[in-house]
């Protein structure tokens, strides 16, 4: 992701069909907001990689990881384990469902996993986001338990 692709970022926080499963359907980002997000990411003030998801040459989505630090004991995870946690969505309603949420999330756990020591990746997605658990299942993760007061799955794939 570079500061070219605030625009995009900004389509998609603001489009009702991402926003209700990342983010505040309420609550659009306006590029200022982006800016104030991601811009620290790009420049690598914050450590959590933002990528830009391409199609054809085309963006069409977002994907981020990060190290989970401080979390571990929230998720139930020992203190010792070296765990990676990921954020994604597809930014173009139209290319929902086609199967391509798969392929980045697969992708995205390969990338992981040669570039890190992690011994897991981890995600939560909204309960009610069937499409999105199947893509994750289709992948190999797997639900632990429920979180957010049962809003969230908390979802595991084991690495090593």
């Amino acid at each position: 992701m570079c500061e070219n692709d605030y625009q995009y970022m900004s389509k998609w926080l603001s489009t009702k069909e991402v926003l209700t499963f990342y983010g505040d359907v309420n609550e659009p980002f306006s590029l200022e907001m982006v800016i104030e997000k991601y811009g620290p990411r790009i420049d690598g003030e914050i450590n959590v990689p933002p990528f830009i998801v391409e199609l054809k040459d085309q963006p069409i989505g977002f994907m981020q990881y990060y190290q989970v630090d401080n979390e571990n004991e929230y998720f139930g995870f020992g203190d010792n384990e070296l765990i990676y946690g990921i954020d994604q969505f597809i930014g173009e309603p139209m290319l929902f469902g086609k199967s391509i949420g798969t392929r980045m999330v697969k992708l995205f756990v390969k990338y992981i996993a040669q570039r890190t020591e992690a011994k897991m990746v981890i995600l939560d997605t909204a309960t009610n986001n069937h499409r999105a658990i199947a893509c994750y299942e289709k992948v190999g993760f797997t639900k632990v338990r429920k979180m957010n007061k049962d809003s969230n799955w908390l979802m595991v794939y084991p690495l090593k």
